[in-house]
C-alpha cells in the first residue's frame, strides 16, 4: 500500500488549507442567507439545502482546476471519475440539521485518499471560524482565526 511521503502530504494540506479559508469567505459571501430545504427521503427526514448544492459545487471546481484527473465523490452529486489513483471525499455540509436551525456546529468535510486510504483531510467549521487539518497519519492541527487577520495554529 503507497501512502503519500511527506512533501506530497504538504502539498495536499496546503490545498486544503487555502480551501478552507476559501470555504468560510464563500459561505459569508454567498450562503450566510436564507435558503432552500428538501427532504431527501420519502420515509424519514435526511435535509439537503441549495447551500449544500452549492457548498459541494465550489469544492468541486477548486479541486477539479487544480487535480483535473482525480476522482470526486460528493454526498450532493455522487461520482465524477478520474483517471488518477486519488479519489476526494465530499461532504459540502456534514450536520445540514444543525445548518438548518442556525447551529454553527456544521462543518465542511474533505478527504484526500489514494487507493481508498485517506491520506490528508479537513473540517473546515466557517461559522466557528475555525477547521482542523489532518495531515499525515500522525499529525493533526486546529487552526482558529482569533482576531482579524491572527491565526492560532495548535498541533
Amino acid at each position: 500500500m503507497r501512502i503519500l511521503n511527506k512533501k506530497e502530504l504538504r502539498y495536499y494540506a496546503n490545498f486544503l488549507d487555502k480551501l478552507a479559508k476559501d470555504l468560510t469567505k464563500f459561505y459569508y459571501l454567498k450562503l450566510n442567507k436564507s435558503f432552500k430545504v428538501v427532504n431527501k427521503f420519502k420515509n424519514g427526514y435526511d435535509p439537503v439545502t441549495s447551500a449544500d448544492k452549492s457548498f459541494e459545487k465550489f469544492i468541486r471546481n477548486r479541486i477539479a482546476k487544480k487535480f483535473p484527473d482525480h476522482n470526486l465523490v460528493g454526498e450532493e452529486f455522487g461520482l465524477k471519475k478520474g483517471k488518477s489513483e486519488f479519489t476526494w471525499v465530499i461532504d459540502p455540509i456534514d450536520g445540514t440539521r444543525s445548518f438548518v436551525i442556525g447551529n454553527p456546529t456544521w462543518s465542511n468535510l474533505i478527504s484526500l485518499n489514494l487507493n481508498g486510504v485517506p491520506q490528508v483531510g479537513l473540517a473546515n467549521f466557517p461559522r466557528l471560524n475555525k477547521y482542523y487539518l489532518n495531515t499525515s497519519f500522525t499529525d493533526a492541527y486546529v487552526v482558529e482565526k482569533r482576531k482579524k487577520n491572527k491565526l492560532l495554529v495548535n498541533k
